[in-house]
């Protein structure tokens, strides 16, 4: 970590100082720029103006008697050439071939050369203001040509040229000691701080490109080879390695379309600046790692006195910890058994509410059966064995009756083991309607009872919830009590993987104010000896326990409606 942390100091001050070098070198690119503008800009005007003096364009004009015009029009441009502190001034008539210069005396004069191949010609000569860079075709010096045409109310009959020596703006960023170069649409380097780099390239010419330079004679015979450059990226900058040494390199649009300056900084600035962080980091480290292992074995004496006074301290919090954990063991194993236990009460409560209609229920087929053997007694007797048959038929059918009614009450009643497994919700729904349909009047209660038709299968006890619908069923009845017209709907759907229970009565509904305490124990709404108020609540708890939900609201018209969410069991095995 020490190491990271020293490598990562280093690399920070990397980019902090490339980061600092870039913003002078955009100073510096800036000042460069503006040196580069006045050079060009200080000559712009000459063409322009020149293209409108009367004896330049009546030297373009006359056919006969030239040599005087001539004459007149090598001092005019003589004598400006030298105010300005141009290069060259020059008029190219409409063929290309020059007729006036201001080195008409030199040695290496311009008249009578032809540069109708010169781009800054062709521009001109269709009438647009033009500026080329190039090698001199006649003297071999490199400049910036700026022309423009000279016109009559016929057209267009020449072109005057102003050469700027660019030789003077190179010594002086020579001088400066920085690295410093122009590139053109070809990547050509034209103008340099560094002699060798100039008429190099950053890039390999392409053919058709080279072709035209070649056409237009732009650098007479240089070579134009790549420099020995390779590109890359530090700190997310790019870096040029010239020849082996690494630039952070600057760049920025110049004067002219396709001209691009760039600024190299030696990354050698760069790299002192992170040895030297990288150093101090290192001695700091050392340090630190001195004073840490000094502290650490001061720390490790006074831990040693420390432990032998805490051993005795956690061997009693230990002790202390395992009586809780098996206090609470004990609490969770009390809590268990009673939640059984009060399951189990209420369904007892609910059997012992049921007593006067299930004793009715069986009371009926007992009469019965006492009438069907005393008929069949006295059939005997007059040997009608035919009629006899038909009396144990109607005897059997009633004993099976009472068998139901009491085989489901017994496996209501029974306390079971909770066992999670895989359960039929229709099944559950159908044991629970006809368990409570033993104990209803005939014809008093009005079900209606939709299911899927087939079973829907969730996670839970089919007797605990037989109790949840038998608690549900109750209540139902109860709350229609008073009414004139008593209907349940109960209704089983299967929505993706939710179960879903709906039971509805016709009774009143709940008063708005007890929804929030309908699950709560022992709150009931019944007069006094008719109930306690544990039915909702151990069906909550029950409901809760099988992952469920239960929730309550008053129907669009009247009555209360329970609506019960389990997960389904989309596969049985699970």
């Amino acid at each position: 970590m020490g190491v990271a942390a020293v490598y990562g100091a280093g690399y920070w001050v990397g980019i902090l100082t490339a980061r600092d070098l870039s913003l002078v070198g955009q100073e510096r690119l800036s000042l460069y720029q503006g040196t580069l503008r006045s050079a060009l800009e200080k000559h712009r005007y000459l063409p322009f103006v020149l293209s409108r003096d009367e004896g330049i364009k009546n030297l373009l004009s006359v056919e006969d008697g030239r040599e005087g015009v001539v004459t007149s029009v090598n001092r005019v441009l003589s004598a400006t050439n030298q105010k300005a502190e141009s290069d060259v001034l020059y008029v190219l008539n409409s063929e290309g071939t020059t007729l006036a210069a201001s080195n008409w005396m030199e040695e290496r004069s311009f008249v009578g050369h032809n540069y109708a191949f010169r781009p800054y010609y062709k521009d001109a000569i269709e009438g647009r203001e033009a500026g080329f860079f190039a090698v001199g075709a006649t003297t071999g010096v490199p400049g910036y040509f700026m022309s423009h045409a000279v016109q009559d109310k016929s057209g267009v009959k020449g072109v005057i040229v102003a050469k700027v020596d660019m030789r003077p703006l190179q010594k002086q960023w020579h001088n400066g000691g920085e690295h410093v170069f122009v590139t053109d649409n070809n990547g050509v380097i034209f103008l340099s701080s560094r002699d060798e780099w100039r008429y190099r390239t950053i890039l390999p010419i392409r053919d058709q490109a080279m072709t035209r330079i070649r056409s237009d004679r732009q650098f007479g015979g240089a070579d134009l080879l790549p420099l020995n450059l390779r590109f890359h990226n530090l700190f997310g900058r790019s870096v040029f390695e010239i020849d082996g040494t690494k630039y952070l390199s600057l760049t920025r649009d110049s004067v002219k379309p396709g001209w691009v300056m760039h600024f190299l900084i030696p990354l050698k600035l760069v790299e002192e600046k992170q040895q030297t962080a990288w150093v101090i980091g290192a001695v700091l480290l050392i340090l630190f790692v001195l004073g840490g292992l000094f502290l650490r074995e001061r720390r490790q004496k006074l831990r040693s006195a420390q432990r032998a006074r805490q051993a005795g301290r956690f061997q009693a919090i230990n002790k202390k910890l395992q009586l809780e954990i098996d206090e609470r063991k004990r609490t969770e194993t009390q809590l268990l058994k009673t939640q059984e236990d009060l399951v189990q009460t209420g369904k007892l409560a609910a059997l012992g509410q049921m007593s006067t209609a299930i004793a009715h229920e069986i009371n009926q087929p007992m009469a019965a059966i006492r009438t069907f053997v005393a008929s069949a007694r006295l059939l005997l007797a007059k040997g009608k064995k035919e009629s006899v048959k038909e009396s144990l038929t109607e005897i059997s059918s009633l004993t099976e009756r009472m068998s139901n009614i009491t085989g489901e009450l017994n496996s209501f009643a029974q306390k079971a083991s909770v066992e999670y497994e895989a359960v039929d919700l229709r099944a559950a729904l159908q044991n629970a309607i006809n368990l409570m349909e033993t104990v209803w009047k005939p014809d008093e209660i009005k079900l209606d009872f939709q299911d899927l038709g087939t079973p829907v299968f969730v996670k839970g006890d089919l007797i605990r919830l037989e109790q949840v619908f038998v608690n549900l069923l109750r209540n139902a009845v109860d709350a229609m009590d008073k009414q004139s017209e008593k209907k349940i709907f109960v209704c089983l759907r299967q929505i993706d993987h939710c179960a879903i229970v709906i039971v509805e009565d016709s009774g009143p509904g709940i008063n708005p104010q007890n929804l929030d305490q309908i699950f709560d124990p022992f709150f009931t709404t019944k007069e006094v000896g008719e109930g306690v108020g544990l039915g909702l609540s151990i069906s909550y708890g029950i409901i809760k326990d099988f992952g469920g939900n239960i929730r309550v609201e008053n129907a669009a018209k009247s009555g209360a409606r329970f609506v019960i969410e389990f997960e389904a069991v989309l596969n049985r095995d699970v």
